[in-house]
């Protein structure tokens, strides 16, 4: 048994709560040495490179945040978090430089405004990401958002769900773009449709097993399982407790659900599934999704008539605590006060009506998180690194924009590429689905150790998901502008994911519906400006059969 399962065993997770106070009281040097790890299930983390300050990760569901949960999360930024706070790929916030005696009037603060920190890391499943434009966009075929609340209502603050034999992940969409990365999960829930009798029901197909770390991406395996909109939650859990009961406890490096189901295979999964929710489940219908993905950067006509949602770059997830709190008065000036943040750690704001959209575009934020960016920061996603995260063995996050930035002006705006960096094997930056992914590692020039990364190419996600190539191997960091920029003004994604898939194995034959496709503007709107027929260049579109 592994040094986490003892401290799990000798007491659970949730039960430090009742100790915060006091630590709060006697400083960070009284916290004893098992509750450091057990304050993770409160999402607090204590960073080794922020001596005596902790990390707080908050749990938002979907990404969807309301403005006084914003102006929240913002004040906290600014008033003991020294201005700044990072969106993760899992649609969440992290909050740093937090000290210990903060840290019960912030877990106040965040549940005055229905927000906690529960469960955000260790043991346990993670915040449940989905399609940030659920029930905007006319490219879903159903809204999971009501399934993604019933399933975090069911295990947050349950200690059901707190010994799980390694972090587990969890994407519910009904999104057909491809836009959460569903083949990374531990479970997702894509879009299908079922005939069943007479009728044709929506709802998902189930994958298992997919993941980034632990050995590298596994794409997430077909589990022949369809599930309805309001059986999705009680599915989940059952997965996650057979996961429980029946997953590894020894290696923390050979634990999560992929293992599992190497070890039993698909079928008899399936089963003990079944075994739990005490039925059997419907086989798989006809997956729904589309040949391309899309990141919800633009202006987009909605469903509802009249109405748009917008989505604004933020480079490498990175905002300040004022930025929050403009972008809480922009979605109540422009919009309904609601914000919704991506995986590729963007933000949208939604409902903005025809007649501001235009308005909305020249705001000063706006012109510096942009819904127009070039493409070489469009597709830039970035872990935390080595700034702050004790896993990481690189630099990445200021890196990543330096980089980018540089690239801006020797690479055509108008292509489109993902460029995700990750600073340790743990994959955060989910550099495995990127057009170039960028592993942290280290090297030697003349004698001396630097930064440097592994590159990988062609890597997706979708319903024929890649694993990337490693093209190169130790590229020292101060190399990279010039490597970079070759592999993005010469390098076709598109053909190198053909090629993969010529070496893979024949997937399953998917029906690919055709996209509803928006209209594209010629130019910005301009500021008053009613413009009915904006939408925008949302969707990386490739060859049919291509998905980035």
């Amino acid at each position: 048994m592994n040094k986490i399962e003892e401290l799990k065993g000798q007491k659970d997770g949730l039960d430090v709560g009742d100790d915060i106070p006091r630590y709060a009281r006697l400083g960070v040097e009284a916290i004893e040495e098992g509750d450091v790890d057990r304050l993770k299930w409160w999402g607090v983390f204590l960073r080794k490179q922020t001596p005596g300050h902790f990390m707080m990760r908050l749990r938002i569901p979907n990404g969807v945040a309301n403005t006084a949960q914003l102006r929240t999360i913002a004040a906290i930024a600014n008033r003991v978090g020294r201005g700044l706070a990072d969106i993760t790929t899992r649609q969440q916030v992290q909050l740093r430089w937090i000290r210990i005696g903060d840290v019960p009037d912030i877990l106040d603060r965040l549940l005055d405004v229905g927000l906690v920190t529960l469960q955000t890391v260790m043991d346990n499943i993670r915040n449940i990401i989905g399609c940030p434009a659920f029930g905007l966009t006319p490219n879903e075929l159903l809204d999971a958002s009501r399934a993604i609340r019933a399933f975090t209502a069911m295990f947050v603050g349950s200690k059901t769900y707190t010994n799980l034999p390694r972090k587990f992940n969890v994407g519910i969409t009904g999104c057909r773009e491809n836009c959460t990365h569903a083949e990374t999960q531990d479970v997702a829930l894509v879009p299908a449709l079922k005939s069943i009798g007479l009728q044709e029901v929506k709802g998902f197909n189930v994958l298992v097993g997919g993941k980034n770390g632990s050995g590298g991406y596994r794409v997430a395996s077909p589990l022949d399982v369809f599930v309805r909109l309001e059986e999705a939650a009680e599915v989940c859990g059952a997965i996650a407790l057979v996961f429980r009961d029946h997953g590894s406890r020894e290696a923390r490096n050979k634990v999560r659900l992929a293992f599992l189901l190497e070890a039993w295979g698909e079928a008899r999964f399936r089963e003990m599934v079944e075994a739990r929710v005490g039925r059997r489940l419907e086989k798989a219908g006809a997956d729904q999704r589309l040949g391309q993905s899309t990141d919800h950067v633009g202006v987009f006509r909605q469903k509802q008539p009249g109405l748009n949602y917008v989505g604004l770059l933020v480079p490498v997830g990175r905002v300040t605590g004022d930025q929050l709190a403009e972008l809480a008065r922009l979605s109540e000036a422009y919009g309904s006060g609601e914000v919704r943040f991506t995986a590729d750690q963007n933000v949208i704001i939604p409902h903005v009506p025809d007649a501001t959209v235009g308005n909305l575009t020249v705001e000063p934020l706006v012109k510096k998180l942009r819904y127009d960016p070039p493409g070489v920061l469009r597709g830039l996603v970035s872990c935390t690194g080595i700034e702050f995260c004790n896993l990481a063995v690189i630099e990445t996050k200021t890196r990543a924009l330096k980089i980018a930035k540089g690239l801006e002006a020797k690479v055509p705006a108008t292509k489109s590429v993902r460029i995700h960096w990750s600073g340790c094997p743990a994959g955060c930056g989910n550099h495995t689905v990127a057009d170039i992914g960028l592993l942290g590692t280290k090297t030697k020039v003349d004698g001396k150790v630097v930064d440097a990364v592994d590159i990988f190419i062609g890597g997706s996600s979708g319903p024929e998901a890649t694993q990337g190539v490693k093209m190169l191997e130790s590229v020292p960091c101060d190399e990279l502008p010039q490597v970079l920029e070759g592999l993005v003004r010469f390098g076709e994604f598109a053909k190198v994911r053909r090629q993969i898939r010529l070496l893979q194995p024949a997937p399953t034959a998917v029906s690919m519906p055709e996209r509803i496709e928006p209209l594209l503007p010629s130019r910005a709107p301009r500021a008053g400006v009613h413009h009915p027929g904006i939408a925008s260049t949302d969707s990386r579109k490739e060859p049919r059969g291509c998905h980035t």
